[in-house]
């Protein structure tokens, strides 16, 4: 298994201070439910509590997967990742706006007169706020406190600064 699924959690001790520890799991992709991994995190947790002293304070499954095969095989050559649009939803339950960021964004998707600004006409990009706004399928876009999303509130371009941009130089004597 070339990308494992990982289990992970967190540990506090009594300053406050957190470390994790982490597994690397392997199981039958076909037949798992994500409840069942959920279970064994929990199972494993409690093997993990009784062999510390600190308190788990929390964790993740992280699920690595592979791209769909019908997603393009190469990246378009001009717009870079850290040229980003940024959607802004909002919900009905508070005034906190959820962040969808699109980096690499396509041109086609720019109102070509200025102010540069999303179209949000543009059939991909309206295709996919819709979706996102919309209860389609088993899963749900919410925001982080578990709210749907109900609207788009504002969308603008941006640029994000993205790590590991700078071309590293080796210095010989």
């Amino acid at each position: 298994m070339a990308d494992p699924t990982s289990f992970e959690w967190q540990i506090q001790d009594d300053q406050g201070l957190t470390n994790r520890t982490q597994m690397f799991m392997a199981y039958d992709g076909s037949t798992e439910t994500v409840d069942a991994l959920i279970g064994e995190w929990l199972l494993l947790g409690g093997l993990v509590d009784a062999c510390v002293d600190g308190k788990i304070v929390g964790g993740q499954i992280l699920i690595p997967l592979l791209p769909d095969a019908s997603w393009k095989a190469s990246p378009a050559v001009g717009n870079n990742v850290n040229q980003v649009m940024n959607l802004n939803f909002q919900n009905d339950f508070n005034s906190y706006l959820t962040s969808v960021l699109l980096p690499s964004y396509k041109e086609t998707q720019v109102n070509s007169t200025p102010p540069r600004a999303p179209n949000l006409a543009a059939t991909a990009l309206a295709a996919l706020i819709s979706a996102i706004i919309t209860d389609t399928g088993t899963a749900f876009v919410n925001s982080r406190d578990l709210h749907d999303l109900n609207a788009l509130r504002d969308a603008f371009l941006t640029v994000r600064k993205v790590g590991n941009q700078r071309v590293k130089t080796k210095v010989t004597p």
